[in-house]
């Protein structure tokens, strides 16, 4: 089955997280990925614990689909092999600190020169230009940064991270956006581009409506409201007789059921609570009202008397809950491949659907330099 990014070339330099997790979803999508690695290789392949056998856990959530072969780019010999897979290349990914590709001699404009239909995609911290541009940048550094760590956390308590690497992994959804859209650029102009996501970029562009709404009143309070939303109500975690659910009513419509699924007098048609903004104002008077009688009755008894009623809602799943979930089986979230010397492995699969080109697993996560004589033979049968 032909994939949509069959023949496709692609050059990865990248470690750690988000690097990696924009060349996989390339990789995913059908691209012949080369992770181009250092001598002593990607440090996440050493980043845990969790391990799986001696590997880390981060390394093979990353890196599926891929070859690996090592190159030392500051040995004049390994440099050119490295200009030499260029030549055969379409795309480059880096996440190095900046001025690292100048000082290897592997910047867009020297690799450019060599072959002017490559694309570079470099992915930072903070960007390639600005004050900031040479810092180094991660997760926690940057959710706290931009803001996100200080309206995180429950009111009164300690400012909290998002518990997923959710500045890394944004950039790489940049990053893997920007090289389609250079793709698909250059067959229009027959040119590669250099294009470029950050972390920084990245979060400030998820502000959406709380940019919007500081540019329209001056303010944007960084309250920490734990699990509520500061612009709907209801709509946050309740406690229950045996643990907690979350139930959300995003509209009138569904406040109404809501009220009527909670089965209190009055509750329905009181004046305090007839809009969302009726609600907002009055979100003490409400809650006093839902937590008590959320207490009353266990989480499976909110779950589905909501449900039936037609609110969003869900009960507060462990991780391994949702990975056993029959609707994740249904959906076919779970990939595996065979690994030589681990056996079986198994990850999320590629979120993304495709009715004709789907997005496939193909190859376990390389071991160092597994593909060393093979990728190196397809340039020049004396390059080994």
């Amino acid at each position: 089955m032909t994939q949509p990014l069959e023949g496709i070339r692609v050059l990865d330099l990248t470690t750690v997280l988000s690097g990696p997790f924009c060349t996989m979803m390339l990789a995913d999508a059908g691209a012949d990925v080369i992770k181009v690695e250092p001598p002593e290789g990607d440090s996440a392949r050493r980043m845990g614990p969790p391990f799986w056998g001696r590997d880390s856990c981060e390394f093979i959530a990353l890196n599926r689909n891929k070859r690996s072969i090592v190159l030392d780019l500051k040995d004049k010999r390994q440099h050119q092999q490295f200009l030499d897979l260029c030549r055969t290349a379409d795309v480059v990914v880096e996440n190095y600190r900046s001025g690292v590709t100048d000082r290897l001699g592997i910047s867009y404009d020297a690799l450019s020169a060599i072959n002017p239909r490559l694309i570079m995609c470099s992915i930072s911290g903070f960007g390639r230009t600005g004050p900031r541009s040479s810092e180094p940048a991660y997760d926690a550094i940057m959710q706290a940064f931009v803001g996100m760590m200080a309206s995180t956390g429950t009111p009164g308590g300690e400012p909290v991270r998002v518990n997923t690497s959710i500045c890394d992994i944004g950039a790489a959804m940049y990053a893997n956006q920007a090289v389609l859209l250079a793709l698909a650029a250059r067959e229009k102009t027959g040119r590669g581009q250099l294009v470029e996501a950050s972390m920084f970029d990245s979060q400030v562009a998820w502000l959406l409506y709380r940019a919007v709404g500081y540019f329209a009143t001056g303010s944007a309070p960084a309250k920490k409201m734990g699990s509520a939303a500061p612009h709907v109500v209801p709509y946050q975690a309740y406690p229950t007789a045996d643990g907690h659910i979350i139930a959300g009513a995003l509209n009138d419509k569904l406040y109404r059921r809501m009220a009527e699924a909670m089965e209190v007098n009055g509750l329905v048609d009181d004046p305090r609570f007839a809009t969302n903004a009726d609600r907002v104002a009055n979100r003490e008077a409400l809650n006093d009202i839902l937590f008590p009688r959320f207490q009353e009755q266990t989480s499976a008894h909110w779950v589905e008397h909501l449900t039936k009623m037609g609110v969003p809602n869900s009960k507060i799943n462990s991780v391994e809950d949702v990975l056993n979930d029959p609707q994740t089986e249904a959906r076919g979230m779970i990939a595996s491949v065979e690994h030589a010397r681990l056996g079986t492995l198994r990850f999320p699969a590629s979120p993304i659907r495709m009715s004709d080109t789907p997005a496939t697993v193909r190859l376990a996560p390389p071991e160092l330099g597994e593909h060393q004589d093979v990728v190196l033979a397809e340039i020049a049968p004396t390059a080994i």
